[in-house]
């Protein structure tokens, strides 16, 4: 089953607003004085689903805003999480890494994820993972 931000949040944060709006160059924005997720108005929808399952990780790991090193390591810990949970499906990233070689932006497209998340996730992938997916090019490549 493929991960829904949406479905995650209305079920686990149900007073939670999720709003579009202005916040370029920013993608989303957590506010918890406020409990309300802002989401970029010019983003489309997978865009949408990307910010949003990244501001539900700072949600759940309780994140404040900060600057510097801690700030940083807030966004990469958010990046990487969001990243694995819309992209849980080694076998559903391997099959559009068949159907789309050497084309990231269709391949993420295939996944409904935006490039930079699809990169996140394949740069963190475990040594099983990395196996699985180039066992199935290899069959793939074959013709099997």
């Amino acid at each position: 089953m493929t991960y829904s931000p949406w479905a995650d949040a209305a079920e686990r944060y149900p007073d939670v607003l999720i709003h579009r709006c202005d916040l370029a160059p920013a993608q989303g924005a957590w506010v918890s004085s406020e409990r309300v997720v802002l989401l970029d108005r010019s983003l489309d929808a997978r865009g949408r689903r990307c910010a949003l399952a990244h501001e539900l990780v700072h949600m759940d790991r309780t994140h404040r805003p900060q600057g510097g090193w801690f700030g940083r390591r807030q966004e990469l810990e958010a990046d990487k999480i969001a990243a694995h949970r819309l992209l849980d499906d080694v076998e559903a990233i391997a099959e559009a890494l068949c159907i789309h070689p050497l084309d990231p932006e269709m391949v993420a497209e295939h996944l409904g994820v935006t490039v930079p998340v699809l990169r996140r996730r394949l740069s963190a992938l475990t040594d099983a993972e990395r196996d699985h997916i180039q066992a199935r090019i290899d069959r793939e490549e074959r013709g099997a």
